[in-house]
């Protein structure tokens, strides 16, 4: 629960020479902690007055939303607005805060479901416009959405649903975000959860768009971590069950994905309503050496932010569920991420499993999963336009051989025996504003602040 006080452990990294060859790092001894005791003078916030529900289940955060100078936070059943600008003392929506019950709890207990996920998780909550906030919520596990002014917080307009915009459960993995008018959302689409998608709607000048359905070779399984807009793409990361590594059970790897903005979708005979432009490339965090050490499991993306003058994307992973726990942050610049995918496409092969790389004289023309009216497709008026030999290709083909690997090479920071879930960070630290502190959180309560 992230609205519970944590203990907080002060790390300093000092840098790597450059050139150095090093085997798996050892784990850096903390230049300072402060235990739970030292933050009981610390403001906190335990719920509403009289809520008796958040009492007995504790505050269940959600989604976090900093807007115009206030802190939006979606939970269960409320979203409460805290004024940044208050006494440093006080965190306390005083009087600023919805409830959003469900009407369904009933139902939903009928229908065999446990009481605590009978209610109402704010799943969704991003800026729909410079007033207006867009909010969904699992709604006893029959998602709906709504629109809200973001100073008074009433409701604008009637509910909309929440299917593919919002998880059905609470546990299941979702993004979202408003660009160009249209809502980008990533997450399951029915109740089993076995129709992952990534999905474009609410666009009064783009077509709905969707990921093709139970496709493997589309989305396995993913768990979906950020999404962001770059340029004419829509970004997706996420981590999903490779289909290409021939291993043996589920393994986990880490990936992004893109689509174009201007997509409108593929002819009637190919593609018709589904994405022509999704792609997607492995993202690579390892530790280099004889025996290379993976980090796969994808935990969290922060939004881009300048590193050596360049535009980068910090991103946190962790081992897979059934190794030795560890953890690594590794830092991607967007060029590399937009160069990996103009690389060569992968495709099945023989009975081993392996995915080579596709030559590129089999590649029609225009490259399969540009964007309609720019570069190698600048002739293609619409997406629709795309000759169907390379809708066909974009429908059978979007993964992209290799991966794209992190700025320097290596992680900026590693930690073993810990699992490392959440990722913050600030570039301008420091009384100069010239250091870039990045802030961890871990499954058993601790955050590490570490200076990269």
């Amino acid at each position: 629960m992230l609205g519970a006080l944590l203990p907080f452990v002060l790390v300093v990294v000092p840098g790597v020479p450059g050139g150095v060859v090093q085997s798996f790092p050892r784990d850096l001894v903390p230049r300072s902690t402060v235990g739970l005791a030292a933050t009981a003078a610390y403001p906190r916030f335990g719920g509403l007055r009289g809520d008796n529900v958040t009492a007995q289940l504790g505050l269940d955060f959600q989604r976090m939303l900093r807007l115009n100078g206030t802190l939006f936070v979606a939970a269960r059943d409320h979203i409460y607005a805290f004024d940044l600008g208050q006494d440093k003392r006080v965190l306390y929506p005083e009087r600023q805060h919805l409830t959003w019950e469900t009407r369904d709890r009933e139902s939903c207990a009928m229908r065999g479901k446990l009481q605590d996920g009978c209610h109402n998780y704010i799943r969704v909550l991003v800026p729909r416009d410079a007033r207006t906030l867009f909010a969904c919520g699992t709604n006893a596990f029959n998602p709906v959405c709504r629109s809200y002014e973001a100073r008074s917080l009433l409701q604008e307009g009637e509910e909309v649903s929440g299917q593919a915009r919002c998880p059905f459960d609470a546990r299941q993995s979702n993004v979202a975000l408003f660009a160009d008018g249209s809502l980008y959302s990533a997450t399951v689409a029915d109740f089993q959860a076995s129709d992952a998608v990534i999905y474009r709607s609410l666009g009064a000048r783009s077509p709905p768009l969707r990921t093709l359905k139970y496709s493997s070779r589309w989305l396995q399984e993913p768990h979906f971590v950020q999404a962001l807009p770059y340029g004419p793409y829509i970004y997706f990361f996420f981590r999903e069950i490779a289909v290409e590594l021939g291993a043996p059970g589920k393994v986990a790897v880490a990936r992004v994905a893109r689509v174009c903005r201007n997509d409108r979708g593929g002819s009637p005979r190919v593609l018709e309503r589904r994405w022509t432009s999704f792609l997607k490339a492995r993202l690579q965090c390892a530790v280099p050496g004889d025996a290379v050490f993976y980090f796969d499991v994808l935990e969290a993306v922060t939004l881009p932010h300048a590193l050596h003058g360049r535009p980068a994307v910090l991103a946190l992973f962790g081992t897979q569920p059934n190794s030795i726990p560890g953890s690594a942050v590794c830092a991607f610049y967007l060029a590399d991420v937009e160069r990996a995918f103009e690389g060569h496409f992968a495709e099945p092969r023989g009975a081993a499993g392996a995915w080579p790389p596709v030559p590129e004289e089999r590649v029609p023309r225009p490259r399969p999963g540009c964007c309609a009216g720019m570069g190698p497709a600048a002739a293609v008026v619409t997406s629709g336009d795309f000759p169907d030999e390379t809708l066909a290709f974009a429908k059978e083909h979007p993964l992209l051989h290799g991966a794209v690997a992190p700025a320097g090479g290596r992680p900026l920071f590693t930690r073993t025996g810990t699992r490392l879930t959440q990722l913050a960070v600030d570039v301008g630290a420091g009384p100069r504003g010239n250091h870039t502190v990045l802030f961890l959180g871990a499954e058993d309560g601790r955050v590490l602040k570490v200076l990269a």
